[in-house]
Order: C-alpha cells, then sequence, then structure tokens
C-alpha cells in the first residue's frame, strides 16, 4: 500500500448494522414513492434565520448532528419527513438533552421528526402508515 498524505481512511459502511436493518424495512414501505437517505447532517437540512441573534452559536448547534434517515420528494429531493432510530444509548443523560434539542429544532423548522425504537424486525405497512400519515 502507498502512504496516506493525510489521516483520513474509508468508512467500512454508512451506517450500523442496525440501522441496515430497519433501512430495509423502510425501503420496502416507501416502495418507489419516495427516495430515502441515510446519515444527513442535520445542518444540511435545517438553516438558521438570516437575522437570528447568535446565529453562529445556533449553527454549531447542528453542525456536527445527523439524522439517521430523510424521506424526500422524488423529484424535487425535498426533505418530508426525517427517522431517527432510537436505540438504547438514547437513555443517557447527555443523549436525552441532545434528543431534546433536535425535536426542538426539527419542530421549529415545520420538518416532521419521528423517533422509532430499535426492534429486532419492522413491519413495513406499520412504518408506511406512519410515513403517509406525516407527509
Amino acid at each position: 500500500t502507498r502512504p496516506r498524505k493525510l489521516p483520513y481512511f474509508a468508512r467500512e459502511r454508512l451506517v450500523t448494522k442496525t440501522e441496515l436493518r430497519f433501512f430495509r424495512s423502510l425501503r420496502k414501505a416507501v416502495q418507489s414513492e419516495w427516495e430515502i437517505f441515510a446519515m444527513v447532517r442535520i445542518a444540511d437540512l435545517l438553516r438558521v434565520e438570516k437575522n437570528a441573534k447568535n446565529k453562529r452559536t445556533w449553527i454549531n448547534k447542528i453542525l456536527a448532528k445527523h439524522i439517521d434517515f430523510v424521506i424526500c420528494d422524488r423529484n424535487s429531493l425535498k426533505p418530508l419527513l426525517c427517522i431517527e432510530l432510537d436505540d438504547s444509548s438514547h437513555e443517557r443523560p447527555d443523549r436525552v438533552e441532545r434528543d431534546k434539542f433536535v425535536n426542538e429544532a426539527f419542530e421549529s423548522a415545520e420538518l416532521p421528526l419521528i423517533r422509532v425504537p430499535v426492534s429486532d424486525e419492522y413491519s413495513p405497512s406499520e412504518l408506511r402508515s406512519v410515513i403517509r400519515e406525516l407527509i
């Protein structure tokens, strides 16, 4: 192998095995009606108001955070619904605080966000029903 110039290497996968299992059910749920994107930065989904007080602080609060899955319109790729897959780590105090902030940010932006508890299996028809209800 040739020596690397910068300290980067490619990730093994974009999502965890747990997220991949959910993604497969989500793909069945959306069929060909919507597009699904994984691991999207919140800063690519939400913008800070132009004249917001402490604008840089608000931007910094979303720069390093991401959403597990985003459902978009097939034609325009407009984000329609965001999905967070919640495992037991979301019970930690730091994650509870993070999740509260993320929930409030998406609510303020009027972009629906749902939280799905990790499970051994997911029902594509139930997922589809929830998605249809919120879009």
